[in-house]
């Protein structure tokens, strides 16, 4: 059994009076492991992680109680061969339907002639603009 299961084989063992305890002696030394982080006398960081996690799983197992759940002390065996996830799928993007009218009417208001290399349409003389200067 691993170290997290007889963790939680041990708090579900508690009566009510001696998880209320539990929980209040880990918040007295989550309050002086505080301290000690905050002076740098903590050489391990990770116990103020595990400790709140054993707040959390002490409080989750109150609830419980108070709620009349009933949960069995260890999870069942997990089988060996689970089924492989599926695949991931890559999605395209949606692409916007055009009408072939739509494309047809918007080639019509664009010509080549007005569309002068990297500039816009209409943007800039044309040559008939530019023989009238000339004359």
């Amino acid at each position: 059994m691993t170290k997290r299961l007889e963790a939680i084989k041990a708090v579900r063992d508690m009566g009510d009076d001696e998880l209320h305890g539990h929980i209040r002696t880990q918040r007295s030394k989550l309050f002086e492991l505080r301290f000690q982080m905050a002076t740098g006398q903590v050489e391990n960081h990770r116990q103020t992680r595990e400790i709140r996690r054993e707040i959390a799983r002490a409080m989750t197992i109150d609830r419980e109680h108070e709620r009349g759940i009933v949960r069995v002390s260890e999870p069942p065996a997990i089988a060996a061969a689970a089924p492989a996830a599926p695949p991931r799928v890559r999605r395209r993007r949606a692409v916007a339907a055009v009408e072939p009218a739509e494309v047809a009417e918007a080639e019509k208001d664009v010509s080549l002639s007005e569309v002068e290399p990297g500039g816009e349409p209409g943007a800039g003389s044309s040559e008939d603009e530019m023989v009238d200067e000339d004359e």
